[in-house]
């Protein structure tokens, strides 16, 4: 259920007001009175219809007694709390409270609570359809990579007041797992795990063994006027020591240098052999100007978190990045990337968008033939249109360019998946997602995409269902989800996932409910589609 939109019953209060009173009896909160109160006082005000006043101010002065002047852009401690409970609710639901029929999410980008009731599960098993989180996990659980050294670049930490300027330090972290991962000497954790880990309370040591790496890289940014200040550390993870850290003062317009010599001192600290040539990465520049780079970096800020409005300030941005700098092939990549993902949410109807956004992609490749992610976003272009040859080819090329690139091995096997080549595609989404620990509604899409193509149902819908447990509004996992339930014969869970659908938004026509580029699979899931929505 949305508590947005849901006309509490008294019974439904009691069951969460229930739920909610064991989790907070469990060992993992009866210590953490802090804790208890920020979560009774959120879901009191969410089941009271209340939930547009669970802002940051409100929650430090009501929750954490601050004062009338408390400005939480200074003080964090609403910011610092929320990762504290968030990571305490996976924990819970991961472990004790795994077969409580209430769930309560809490993601990220806001203090609003996502309440949702799910069937009875035995906790002594796993349950043979549902998949269940925390098994799924455990499962997974990464080994250590022993072969070369392994490195997760955490988020760096933007210091100062003034959090207009996070977009530039994310953009800082993005450029160092950029060209790192294409060094063929080093493991590096891909840019979705390592932002999932932003703002976390765990030590070195469990961030490391969640990632199965060694070494962890993490930093700081700091502006001062036209200046900028980054400090990093190295760190090895065995036992927490700094095997290597420095600071950098630069004036901003040298920033691209700065990023230069601090990866060379990794690759110097990590003893890295650079292979060909890879010693040619550094120095490369796509644009040599710092206001094209900056306007880029705002508009990727805009374009991840993923709302209608938010990716159109993303176009805009890339938009205007492009008429500062023409040649900047990173650029016509994400206004390409930006244009295709409206297209496939929907949010423009017009199909000339592929188009324009097929022409930034080429482009982007015209420009930086040798640019990985350039290469992967003309791929998912072409995915969209359809054009299933071009997309698995240039998808490989991005593989070949960047082996390390997870995004890149994501696109490959959904092109590879919707082509009907589902076993090469599961051996490129195994390879993501170990890249990948922390995963995330789209992997999860591919795998599943990847059993229901070998009619490995009951693997499908507990990946679908992994896809779902973190985002409850990505109508892809729940839309083949049903088709597999369906598969199997279970009609009575097909309509339940189909009511679902329709509670949040389901549109048969919306382009990615299922991405088949081979014509027979589109046209079968068409008329099976048809089949099961008779039975309502």
């Amino acid at each position: 259920m949305n508590p947005m939109i849901q006309e509490w019953t008294e019974t439904n209060k009691a069951e969460v007001l229930g739920s909610v009173k064991k989790m907070l009896a469990s060992a993992l909160f009866a210590s953490s009175p802090r804790q208890q109160r920020f979560l009774e006082y959120m879901v009191t005000h969410t089941m009271a219809g209340n939930a547009d006043r669970l802002k940051g101010y409100t929650i430090g002065v009501e929750v954490f007694d601050r004062t009338g002047d408390f400005d939480p852009s200074v003080d964090a401690i609403v910011r610092v709390e929320a990762t504290r409970l968030r990571n305490k609710l996976r924990e819970y639901y991961d472990g004790s409270g795994k077969a409580d029929e209430v769930r309560i999410d809490f993601p990220k980008g806001g203090y609003q609570l996502n309440i949702s009731f799910q069937p009875a599960v035995d906790c002594e098993e796993e349950p043979p359809l549902m998949g269940n989180p925390a098994k799924i996990s455990d499962r997974r659980k990464p080994a250590l990579i022993v072969d070369r050294p392994s490195l997760a670049v955490l988020p760096f930490v933007n210091i100062g007041a003034d959090n207009s300027r996070e977009y530039f330090t994310d953009g800082v972290t993005d450029s160092l797992i950029s060209i790192l991962s294409r060094l063929s000497g080093l493991f590096i954790i891909s840019r979705q795990s390592s932002f999932a880990l932003k703002d976390t309370m765990k030590s070195s040591k469990e961030i490391a063994e969640d990632l199965g790496v060694r070494y962890l890289l993490e930093g700081s940014v700091q502006h001062a006027g036209e200046h900028v200040r980054v400090a990093a550390h190295l760190i090895d993870a065995n036992d927490g020591g700094h095997i290597w850290s420095e600071r950098y003062d630069r004036e901003l317009k040298d920033i691209f240098v700065l990023q230069d010599e601090l990866m060379q001192h990794i690759v110097h600290a990590l003893q890295i052999k650079l292979a060909g040539a890879e010693a040619e990465l550094f120095g490369y520049q796509d644009t040599h100007g710092i206001e094209a780079h900056d306007t880029l970096l705002r508009g990727v800020a805009d374009f991840r978190k993923y709302t209608p409005k938010s990716v159109q300030e993303a176009v805009t941005f890339f938009t205007k990045t492009i008429q500062l700098d023409p040649n900047y092939a990173t650029a016509h990549a994400w206004l390409a990337r930006a244009m295709a993902f409206q297209w496939a949410l929907h949010w423009i109807k017009d199909k000339s968008i592929l188009d324009t956004a097929l022409m930034h992609a080429q482009h982007a490749v015209e420009l930086s033939p040798h640019a990985p992610y350039a290469m992967c976003i003309l791929g998912w272009v072409q995915l969209w249109r359809r054009d299933s040859d071009a997309a698995i080819a240039a998808c490989r090329q991005a593989v070949t360019l960047d082996p390390n690139n997870g995004e890149a091995l994501l696109f490959l096997s959904v092109t590879l998946s919707s082509a009907g080549f589902a076993e090469e595609a599961l051996y490129y989404i195994e390879k993501a997602k170990r890249l990948t620990p922390t995963s995330a509604p789209l992997y999860e899409f591919a795998l599943g995409q990847c059993y229901y193509l070998l009619k490995e149902y009951k693997k499908a819908i507990a990946a679908y269902e992994q896809g779902i447990v973190m985002s409850a509004t990505f109508i892809p996992n729940h839309y083949l989800q049903l088709l597999a339930y369906a598969k199997l014969g279970m009609f009575e869970e097909a309509k339940k996932k189909h009511k679902t659908l329709k509670e949040i938004g389901f549109d048969e026509d919306m382009p990615s409910i299922a991405i088949w580029t081979n014509e027979a699979l589109a046209q079968e899931q068409i008329q099976f589609s048809k089949k099961i929505f008779a039975l309502d």
